[in-house]
C-alpha cells in the first residue's frame, strides 16, 4: 500500500515539475508579434466604405491590439488627420457572461460569471464611406502589441496593407430635360450631361448613331454630326459611353436622353415619373402594416381601427385618380376611426409610417413632390369650438426605422417636421347625391383644413367657413420637396393626433367627437424641369 502511496507522489510530483517546465518554455517562446498579414484590396472606389479581411499575426498565443501607425501614398505623402478620421481599426473585446448556480474555478472557488473575449473584429481596418481618399495605391503601417506577465511584446510593421482605390465611376448620367429638339441647319445642341457623384476626371463618347450624330468629347454636349443630311423627322436614343482618365473604364449608359431630330423647332414633352405609387392594400382593422406602410400606435384610445382598409361606405366615393398607375387594381383605402360605437372618444396617437425612399437620383433636373388624397370624416368640436383630433403630416430626412414616439409624445427615432402649414391644397368639389366623390377639385389653398363643418368658436384660428365644409370631403394635398430635403432616407409619416384630456361622449355633457381619417393615393411624382 505504501508504495503505491509512494509511487502515486512520485506521479504528481513528475507532473507538477513537467507542467512548470512547460509554461517556463512557453514564455520563454514569447516573443515580438511577428509575419503581420493583411490580405490586400485592389478593387475599392473613392468616396465608398472599405473593410479589410481580419490579419494573421504570429504572437506566441497571445491576443494583440492593433494600432494604425500612419498612412503614405505611393509617392511618399504622408496622410494627415483630415483622411485618418475615417480610419478605424476593430480590437478584441472582453465582457462577463454569467454562468449557472454550482460552477467553480481551479481553486474550487465558486464562479458567478466568466471573462469571455471576442477577436472577430480585431485587426480589421474599416474606412468609412465620405471618405476623402483619392484613386492611387495607399500603404498602412501598422503597429501590434501584446503583454505577458507584466512584459510588453510590440513590433512596427512598415507598410502592411496595401489598399489601391480606383475611381468613382458614374452611376448616373442625366440630360436635363430628357427629350431635346436638335433643329437642323440651327446648329442646335443638347444640354451638357451631369455625373452626380462621380469623379469628373473622364471623357465621352458614343455608342451608336455615329453617322448621325457628334458627341463633344470633353462636355459631353451632342449635336448633329457634320456629314448629317436631313430627310424625315427622327427619334433617336443614344447610347452614351463615359470613360475614366484615370483607369480606361467605360461605363454605358441607355435611354438618358431622347433626341428628336426636325428641321423646324418642336416643344418636348416633359417627363414625368411616379417615383413611389404603392396600394397600401391590407385587410385587417389593426394592422402592423401594409404594402407601401407600417402602423405604430402609441395610443389607441377607443379606436375600432386604425390603418387599416376601409369599411366605413362614407369614404368609398372616390373615383379613382387619373394618375393611378392601371397595375395597382389592389388599391386600398386606409381607415383610422377613433371614436366608439357610442360616439366616445379618448385620447390617440396613431403613426401610419410609409416606406423610406432614396431620392437622391432625382436630385438633377426634377421637382420632387409626394401627393395623397384624404378624407375628415364625422370630426365634431368640443365645447371650446375646437377639434379633438386632427391628421398631422410629418417627413424626416434621416429615419432608418423603429418607434417614432413613445405614448408621452417623446422622439424616439428620426428627426422629424411636422409640414401641415407647407401643404398645397384642393377641396373635392365632385359630388355623387350628397357623397364627396373627389375631382372636380376647387381652389389650391396652402395648409390642410380644419376637420369639421367650419363653424362655431375658432380659437385655432385655423376655421375658414368661406372654403366650405370639410366634414366628410376629400382633399387632394402635395408637398413639394426641396432639394436640401433629397436624402436617401427620406420618410413621410402620418399620425392621428388627439389635443384634449379625459374623454369625449359627442352629447351637451362632454361634447366633440374624434371622427374618422381616411387615405388614398399615396404617391410620390418627378416631374422635368
Amino acid at each position: 500500500m505504501k508504495n503505491k502511496q509512494l509511487l502515486l507522489l512520485l506521479f504528481c510530483y513528475l507532473a507538477i515539475v513537467s507542467c512548470k517546465d512547460a509554461l517556463k518554455a512557453d514564455l520563454e517562446s514569447i516573443r515580438n508579434p511577428s509575419d503581420l498579414k493583411y490580405v490586400e484590396i485592389t478593387d475599392a472606389r473613392e468616396s465608398r466604405a472599405i473593410t479589410t479581411a481580419a490579419p494573421t499575426v504570429q504572437t506566441g498565443g497571445l491576443i494583440p491590439t492593433f494600432e494604425l501607425v500612419s498612412i503614405v501614398k505611393s509617392d511618399g505623402t504622408v496622410l494627415d488627420q483630415s483622411y485618418l478620421q475615417y480610419v478605424t481599426i476593430g480590437q478584441a473585446t472582453t465582457k462577463s457572461i454569467a454562468v449557472d448556480e454550482g460552477m467553480v474555478d481551479a481553486n474550487g472557488n465558486p464562479l458567478t460569471s466568466v471573462n469571455v473575449t471576442n477577436s472577430a473584429s480585431n485587426g480589421i481596418i474599416t474606412i468609412a464611406a465620405g471618405h476623402n481618399f483619392t484613386a492611387g495605391d495607399y500603404y498602412f503601417t501598422i503597429k501590434v502589441t501584446t503583454q505577458a506577465n507584466g512584459q510588453v511584446y510590440s513590433t512596427v510593421f512598415d507598410k502592411a496593407f496595401h489598399l489601391h482605390i480606383g475611381p468613382l465611376l458614374p452611376s448616373n448620367l442625366i440630360y436635363s430635360p430628357k427629350n431635346q429638339n436638335l433643329v437642323y441647319g440651327a446648329g442646335s445642341k443638347t444640354s451638357a450631361p451631369i455625373l452626380p457623384n462621380s469623379n469628373p476626371d473622364v471623357y465621352f463618347e458614343l455608342g451608336n448613331y455615329t453617322d448621325k450624330l457628334s458627341i463633344d468629347k470633353q462636355t459631353g454636349v451632342i449635336s448633329l454630326a457634320s456629314n448629317y443630311v436631313y430627310t424625315a423627322r427622327e427619334v433617336l436614343q443614344p447610347t452614351v459611353r463615359v470613360v475614366s482618365n484615370i483607369s480606361g473604364e467605360a461605363i454605358a449608359f441607355e435611354n438618358k436622353l431622347t433626341v428628336v431630330i426636325t428641321d423646324t423647332p418642336e416643344v418636348m414633352p416633359v417627363e414625368t415619373i411616379y417615383v413611389f405609387y404603392p396600394t397600401l392594400n391590407v385587410n385587417a382593422a389593426y394592422p402592423t402594416g401594409g404594402v407601401g406602410y407600417t402602423v405604430q400606435t402609441d395610443i389607441a384610445g377607443l379606436s375600432t381601427r386604425i390603418w387599416g382598409n376601409r369599411t366605413n361606405s362614407i369614404a368609398s366615393y372616390l373615383v379613382a385618380p387619373t394618375e393611378r398607375p392601371a397595375t395597382n387594381t389592389g388599391q386600398t383605402i386606409l381607415e383610422t376611426c377613433t371614436f366608439s360605437s357610442a360616439s366616445a372618444t379618448n385620447p390617440v396617437s396613431a403613426w401610419m409610417v410609409t416606406t423610406t425612399q432614396d431620392l437622391t437620383p432625382y436630385q438633377y433636373g426634377y421637382q420632387l413632390s409626394f401627393n395623397y388624397y384624404y378624407m375628415p370624416a364625422y370630426q365634431t368640436y368640443m365645447a371650446d369650438g375646437r377639434t379633438p383630433t386632427d391628421l398631422e403630416v410629418y417627413i424626416s430626412t434621416d429615419y432608418t426605422g423603429g418607434d417614432i414616439q413613445d405614448a408621452n409624445g417623446n422622439w424616439l427615432n428620426g428627426t422629424w417636421t411636422k409640414v401641415n402649414a407647407s401643404m398645397k391644397c384642393q377641396r373635392s368639389e365632385g359630388r355623387s347625391g350628397s357623397n364627396s366623390i373627389g375631382a372636380p377639385w376647387g381652389t389650391e389653398f396652402i395648409g390642410t383644413p380644419y376637420p369639421g363643418d367650419q363653424k362655431g368658436a375658432d380659437p385655432d384660428g385655423r376655421k375658414n367657413l368661406a372654403a366650405g365644409t370639410f366634414y366628410n370631403i376629400w382633399v387632394k394635398c402635395s408637398y413639394d420637396i426641396s432639394v436640401s430635403q433629397l436624402s436617401k432616407n427620406f420618410t413621410v409619416a402620418f399620425k392621428v393626433a388627439s389635443y384634449f384630456e379625459g374623454g369625449l361622449l359627442n352629447n351637451t355633457t362632454a361634447p366633440g367627437r374624434g371622427g374618422s381619417y381616411f387615405i388614398s393615393d399615396f404617391y410620390y411624382k418627378a416631374v422635368e424641369h
